[in-house]
Order: structure tokens, then sequence, then C-alpha cells
């Protein structure tokens, strides 16, 4: 059975597995839009303040993510061997490496709290900020333990799971943000304030829920044997750890790069901040879709890498990148065709949405080179072959992808579209050297094993 695998069937087998989730990241999505919505239309003062402490507050949000998928390939290499107890040890030590990196976060969210009088924020504000920026930080908290069960449970290829929990604590959410935002069903109007309860809440329940779906369910009790059993532990969060540092720092990179060229594009004007934030906002949503075929090229490619089945590998990083590619050309395609439409959604200003339209050109290159270096990152996570990744995030993001924009857009004089033609040169040069990685790391494998 194993000579007829084809590349037609690890197709379909991957867009089975990453189907749930894509719906869970654009439910994420969607509850990100609905929340500023919400927020946006109770007061301006609130959205400002919200806007402060989200922007603050997201490169964190970002590293946990990128520290936790370090735990999927590992999970999926046990469950690939049969070994249960072996991946629900794993959890065990996820769980552990995700409460450090939490106690670490809560120390610097400390520091800043004392600090965010120094932060140059008007001062009408901070009476908004400093409450909201409490719960957004325990909140963050949830989501580091809620990240480990999800890459324990999208390990083991229950990637339904996860997608049921966010959908149910996205609807919660948005409830909860009419109920407390507004003060309705005999609630207290809260404001902004509510809204970072409303969030906490729901974070809380993803917690509470996959504890339960992992703990209380009799199909995981050889998981939950593992995940008892210390003698299985031994050595592992070490092992963890080495994993997910450096994603969490190449995401985390990724992350402050954007946010160091926010810098540069505020320099042009507000206008030009204005079209720049719209357009990002939009480009978020084909992200989305790229990474969740390929962290479930990352789970596939770990459970064969686990029975060393390297023909299934290769067909596996193919279809990530043919699946990828496809959705590039349908979702900058629709982009691209229905933009002032988009555009007019988030803003009324003419000459916003003006703006916005001259990103069409390099917001469609840079797609190319953002799904080619999401797949082949994801496909060396698979492979275990994460610290290649770190010096090559760093020279895309931080030597090639700031000076470049900063070089059209100033010196060469293009504003912001000089701005967002940085974007396909640096994301491209990241996914061609992630490929030639992955390549050689495919082939020492290979070679090794014959």
């Amino acid at each position: 059975m194993e000579s007829k695998v084809t590349l037609k069937n690890i197709l379909k087998r991957l867009l089975v597995l990453a189907g749930p989730i894509v719906i869970g990241q654009l439910g994420v999505v969607f509850v990100s839009f609905a929340d500023t919505f919400m927020v946006g239309h109770y007061g301006v003062k609130e959205l400002a303040a919200a806007s402060f402490v989200n922007n603050l507050t997201m490169l964190l949000v970002v590293t946990g993510l990128g520290f936790s998928l370090g735990l999927t390939p590992l999970v999926s290499e046990a469950e690939g061997k049969g070994d249960r107890k072996r991946a629900g040890a794993l959890l065990r030590n996820g769980l552990k490496s995700n409460i450090l990196l939490s106690a670490i976060v809560l120390a610097v969210m400390t520091v800043l709290y004392f600090n965010l009088d120094n932060m140059g924020q008007p001062e009408e504000l901070l009476p908004l900020i400093k409450p909201y920026f409490i719960v957004v930080s325990v909140s963050i908290l949830c989501t580091y333990i809620f990240n480990a069960f999800k890459q324990f449970t999208d390990g083991i290829t229950k990637t339904k799971v996860s997608m049921a929990v966010i959908i149910t604590s996205n609807v919660m959410n948005i409830i909860g943000n009419y109920v407390l935002i507004y003060g309705k069903a005999g609630f207290p109007e809260m404001g902004l304030l509510g809204a970072g309860i409303s969030t906490l809440a729901a974070r809380i329940f993803t917690v509470a829920a996959m504890a339960t779906y992992v703990f209380f369910n009799r199909r995981m009790k050889e998981y939950v044997e593992g995940y008892k059993d210390r003698s299985e532990s031994k050595g592992m969060l070490r092992n963890v750890i080495r994993m997910g540092t450096p994603i969490g720092l190449q995401m985390g990179m990724e992350t402050a790069s954007f946010s160091l060229i926010v810098i540069l594009v505020g320099r042009l004007g507000t206008t030009e901040l204005a079209a720049h934030q719209v357009m990002t906002t939009i480009s978020q949503i084909c992200y989305m879709l790229y990474i969740a075929v390929a962290s479930a090229s990352a789970i596939m490619i770990s459970s064969f890498n686990g029975r060393r089945m390297f023909r299934e590998i290769s067909l596996t990083s193919q279809a990530a990148y043919i699946s990828i590619l496809g959705m590039t050309v349908l979702c900058a395609g629709s982009v691209i065709l229905f933009l002032k439409p988009l555009t007019s959604f988030f803003t009324e200003s003419a000459e916003v949405s003006a703006m916005a339209v001259t990103l069409a050109l390099p917001f469609l290159l840079y797609q190319f080179g953002d799904g080619l270096q999401i797949a082949y990152a994801n496909a060396l996570r698979g492979l275990q072959k994460v610290k290649p990744i770190l010096p090559v995030a760093f020279i895309s993001y931080f030597v090639i992808s700031i000076p470049a924009s900063y070089i059209f857009a100033f010196p060469a004089g293009m504003g912001l579209p000089g701005i967002w033609f940085g974007y396909p040169i640096s994301l491209t040069f990241a996914g061609i050297f992630y490929y030639i990685i992955y390549r050689r790391t495919f082939k020492k494998l290979a070679y090794d094993i014959h």
C-alpha cells in the first residue's frame, strides 16, 4: 500500500487535515475584526487605547505562539511511531515549558505596566489603558497554556478539537463584548474594560475545554498515562525548549520587523499610516490560510519522519507548496479584484482607499515569497531542523527588509509603495534559503538511513 502513495493522495490528506486549522485561524481573524469594530463604535478614545495595548503586546503573543509550535513535530513523531505514552509525556513538558515562558512574560508585562506613564501616551487615555493592559496580560498567559494543548491535539491529528473550541470561544467573546461593552442583560456598561474581560473569559474557557477533552476522555487514556508517568518525561523538557525557542524567535523577529517598519510609515503621514494598516489587516487573512496548510504539512512530515517514510515526506512538502501556491493565486487575486470594496469596509476616507490601491502590485508580489517561506519553514519544523531558520530570519527581516523598505520609500522617492516593495525581496530571500536548507536536510536524512 505504501508504494501506491501518490502526490494526489498526499494532497487530499493534507487538505483534510488542514481544513479545521484553516477554519480555526479564520475564526481568530474574525473575532479580532469584531473586537475592533465593536470597540471602535463605542468610542474613539477606547479604540486608541485598545490599539496601543494590542500593538504593545502583539510581539509577546506571536513569540509565544511560535514557541508552542515546537511541540507539534515531537508529538507527531511519537504518534507516527505509535508511542502514545511518549506523546502524553511531551504534553506534560509542553505545558511546563509554556508555564515557564508565562513567568518570563509576566515579568516583562509587569515592567511595561509600571512604565506606561513614560511611553508618551495622552494623559486622557491612561485610565483606559492601565486596567485593560492588566486584563489583556492575564489573558495572554491563558493563550500560552491553550497553545500547548492545541499543538498536542494537532500533533495527534485531532485538529477538529481545537477548531471547535476556538469557534465556541469566539462566539462567547462576541456575545461577551456586546453585553459588557454596552451594558446589556443587567450587566454594567464597562466599555473597553468589558472587551478585555470578555476576551479573558473566552480564553479561560479554551484552556478548561482543552484540559477536559484531554484528561476526561476515555480515548485519551494512553496519552494521560504517559502524562502522569514521570519516567517517560526524562530529558524531554530540554528537547521541547530546544525545538520551540528558534521558532518563537523567528516569528518574533518577523513581527518585530513589521512593527519597526510601521515607524517608517508614520514618517510618511497619517493617510499612509491608515492605508498601511488597512492593507496589513487584509493581508492577515491570506497569511492565516498559508500558515494553516503549512502547519498541517509539518504534522504529516513529522509523522512520516518518525517512520522514516522519505518518499512521503518529499510528496508532503511538494503538496504543501502546491496548495499554498494555489491559495496565493486565489487569495491575492481576489483581494486585488475587490480591493476598493474591501478598503471601504475599513475606512470611509477616499484618500486612504486610493492610497491602499497603490499597494496592489507589491502586495501581489510578496504573497509568493511569503507562501514559499511559510511552506519550507514548516517543512523544516516537521524534520525538527529549526536552528538554521534563525540566521536566515535575521538577515531577511532585519538586514534586508527594513533597509530595502527605507531605500525604496525615501531615497528612491516611492513613498508607501516603496515600503511594501521591500517585502517581496526579503520574504523571497527567506523562502529560497529555507528551501535550500530543507533539500540539504532531507537528502542527508535519506542518505544516513540508506
